[in-house]
Order: C-alpha cells, then structure tokens, then sequence
C-alpha cells in the first residue's frame, strides 16, 4: 500500500509542477451554433404564456371588484335590513369605543 502512497504523490508533484495549458478561442462555426440555439431558447419560454394567464386574471379580478364596488354604491341601503345593519353597527362601534 505504501509504494502506491508513494506514486500517487510524486504523480500529484509532477502535475502541480507543471505549466497549464491555455485553451485557445472557440472556432467561429461553435460560437455562431451556441448563439442561435440561446436565442431559439428564448422564444420557447413557457414563463411567457405564464405571464400572460396572470395578467389576464388580475385584470378580471380587477373588473368584477369595479363592478361590485359600483354595484354595492348604487344599492339604496335604506329599509329595514337598511336600519337594521346601521343600528347593528352603531351598537358594536359604541360597545368597543371605551
């Protein structure tokens, strides 16, 4: 096992020794097929469709909290249930004002 230790670190002094390799620049023809590939990927976004659905929902949801709200102030709020809610309202405002 020893002489195995042994190669093993002079292997390992050998490459730390040694000077690195540069890597030279990418031939054209790899730079231009990785480029085209990363834009095509970009079109092909699922996020996209995403949004789109989101915005879509905001802006409904948005709609019918615009109709309810205008829906809510045209009601007349007089009459018995009317009365009844006001007086409702005023004996829990008054029970929790100290």
């Amino acid at each position: 096992m020893k002489p195995a230790d042994e190669s093993l670190q002079r292997l390992l002094n050998a490459a730390a020794k040694a000077a690195p390799e540069r890597a030279g620049a990418p031939p054209l023809g790899l730079e231009t097929r990785v480029l085209a590939n990363w834009r095509a990927a970009a079109t092909d976004d699922e996020s996209v469709s995403l949004f789109a659905f989101f915005r879509r929902a905001v802006i409904g949801a948005s709609l019918v909290l615009a109709l309810t709200a205008a829906w809510s102030l045209t009601q007349s709020g007089t009459g018995p249930a009317g009365d009844e809610a006001a007086l409702l309202d005023y004996n829990i405002q008054t029970s929790l004002a100290p």
